[in-house]
């Protein structure tokens, strides 16, 4: 898994690099990447809000087709994979903007444990040096060599890394209004525990303010209880992420929770579900009201040569302008030939041209 993280942290730990040689302040480029995370996702929030609103639309058809054919499975995906395919619906395009989340969570992590790394560029072998004085100094390795490091730079002579090393780290800030952004959080009754408690708590609240501000979603999850599920799940991994990893993913975690919050709401305000599918199911009934218009006029027509002429709707749905085109001048050119008796000459495609 480590392997995993280190790769997603990788372009993750060149923005936060790209914003600190800037701000030169952890905390700050924290919440300034976590913005800029937010406002990159919302185009796929909205996506995700108009799959939604489409799902909740197809939602009875959906379980038409899973009644009807029960017992034959590879008939029911059949028939499903048609409805998606008519309508354009990819049932898994609202999947992106809720696991993206995550994705970036796990990048995170590694770039908030290896500062050094991404946002110092300090080499691997001089990381391993002074891993090796603080060895020799009695400190045993927490897992988390490189805030270990950042931690005891000022207690233990560090010089075999060469002053700039030595500088740049000691000059590195990692706080946010004087908060260390590396301490982990224990149950121990200090501000820290503040962290996992409101991680849990805006949790919940997201999900509760979606849940209010989407009720297409709601309705479509009710069923399954989703929903629900998630309300409670979330809150509870929440607390157990930021009981786990150093206050600097804890927070980012509770200011995405509160961003996305607010984000919820200017969705609804923007992009409403209800009008999203009202629109997809006005859509759906005139692709129906089409199709059967087609059904019907075609079977009005017996041969391509047949004497009833097409009414002008009809000719405008089931000809093409080439078509409408050729029939056009076939048309002119038997009225002159009639008038003055001349032979009737084929259209060809070239007359066309």
């Amino acid at each position: 898994m480590n392997w995993l993280t280190n790769l997603i942290g990788i372009p993750l730990g060149w923005i936060m690099w790209l914003l600190y040689s800037v701000i030169q302040n952890y905390g700050i480029v924290l919440i300034i990447f976590t913005v800029l995370v937010k406002a990159l996702m919302f185009p796929l929030s909205v996506k995700q809000q108009k799959a939604t609103a489409k799902m909740s639309v197809f939602q009875p058809k959906i379980q038409e087709i899973q009644k009807k054919y029960e017992k034959n499975k590879e008939k029911q995906q059949e028939e499903l994979m048609k409805l998606y395919e008519t309508h354009g619906y990819n049932p898994m395009s609202g999947c992106l903007p809720m696991l993206l989340p995550f994705i970036i969570l796990f990048g995170l992590i590694d770039v908030i444990y290896r500062p050094l790394t991404h946002i110092l560029h300090i080499s691997s072998d001089v990381i391993a040096k002074a891993t090796e004085i603080l060895s020799q100094n009695g400190i045993t390795s927490t897992g988390r060599p490189e805030l270990d490091i950042l931690s005891n730079i000022t207690k233990f002579d560090f010089s075999e890394l060469g002053a700039d090393v030595v500088s740049k780290i000691q000059n590195f800030d990692y706080s946010l209004f004087g908060i260390d952004l590396s301490v982990v959080p224990t149950w121990a009754w200090n501000w820290f525990l503040l962290i996992p408690i409101l991680s849990g708590v805006t949790a919940f609240l997201v999900s509760m303010v979606s849940m209010r501000m989407n009720p297409a979603a709601n309705q479509q999850a009710s069923g399954m209880g989703a929903m629900k599920i998630m309300m409670y799940v979330m809150p509870l991994f929440s607390v157990w992420i930021a009981f786990s990893v150093p206050v600097g993913v804890g927070f980012y975690w509770i200011l995405s929770n509160v961003l996305s919050g607010v984000q919820s709401v200017i969705l609804y305000k923007l992009y409403s579900p209800e009008k999203y599918k009202k629109e997809f199911e006005e859509k759906m009934q005139a692709e129906a009201e089409k199709k059967k218009l087609e059904r019907a006029q075609r079977k009005k027509i017996k041969t391509a040569d047949s004497a009833e002429p097409l009414d002008p709707e009809t000719e405008k749905m089931l000809l093409s302008e080439k078509e409408r085109n050729r029939k056009r001048l076939a048309e002119a050119r038997k009225r002159d030939a009639e008038k003055y008796g001349e032979e009737y000459v084929e259209v060809t495609d070239k007359d066309l041209m």
